[in-house]
């Protein structure tokens, strides 16, 4: 995988590229993704900010039916020895992924939303329909300075409490975090509860 991204001042936002080729099962499964996004910040005070994004990508999906093993080609004393009477099928699909989010932020407070696979693109490689179901997150988080009985409030020392919430189908996701930082020490703890 690789990407890159950074600030252009002729499209006013930040651009970026995400390149990601998979080989699963010694090859067996081959995924490719080639991603842009474009992110748009609008300074709505000082110190309260909004950031838009959006994505688009393109994958492939490949699989290489000669490369996988099934129950009716084992001999119990030699091994693979004998062809699979399994009718050959998979292959190759392709799409296109959209995606997007929007996240608000201040000096002491964030939360945002965004949205994957929004067109639930089809990644069934035999006959019939898989589609990618539609992911939603949701997070909040603060940032609270903690102040020093002897100097006063300190930006070095702050705690972070966080939360984020998941769900793609039927599965679902909660998350809660607290961090702690004391300079250039940080520290943190998570607790997931899932369904």
């Amino acid at each position: 995988a690789a990407s890159y991204d950074q600030y252009v001042k002729a499209v006013d936002g930040g651009v970026g590229i995400q390149v990601l080729n998979d080989q699963a099962g010694e090859g067996t499964l081959s995924t490719t993704r080639v991603a842009a996004q474009y992110a748009y910040q609008v300074n709505l005070t000082r110190s309260f900010a909004i950031r838009a994004g959006g994505e688009v990508a393109y994958f492939q999906r490949s699989l290489d039916w000669n490369k996988l093993t099934f129950g009716d080609m084992i001999d119990p004393r030699k091994g693979f020895i004998f062809n699979t009477n399994d009718t050959p099928r998979g292959g190759r699909v392709a799409g296109v992924d959209f995606s997007a989010g929007i996240m608000g932020y201040g000096e002491s407070f964030y939360f945002g939303f965004a949205a994957h696979h929004l067109t639930e693109p089809n990644e069934s490689l035999i006959i019939g329909t898989s589609k990618l179901p539609v992911k939603v997150t949701a997070h909040a988080g603060a940032k609270i300075n903690i102040k020093d009985s002897k100097y006063g409030s300190s930006s070095s020392s702050f705690v972070s409490p966080n939360i984020l919430f998941q769900q793609q189908a039927d599965f679902k996701q909660i998350l809660f975090g607290l961090y702690m930082t004391k300079g250039p020490i940080v520290g943190g703890v998570w607790y997931r509860n899932k369904d």
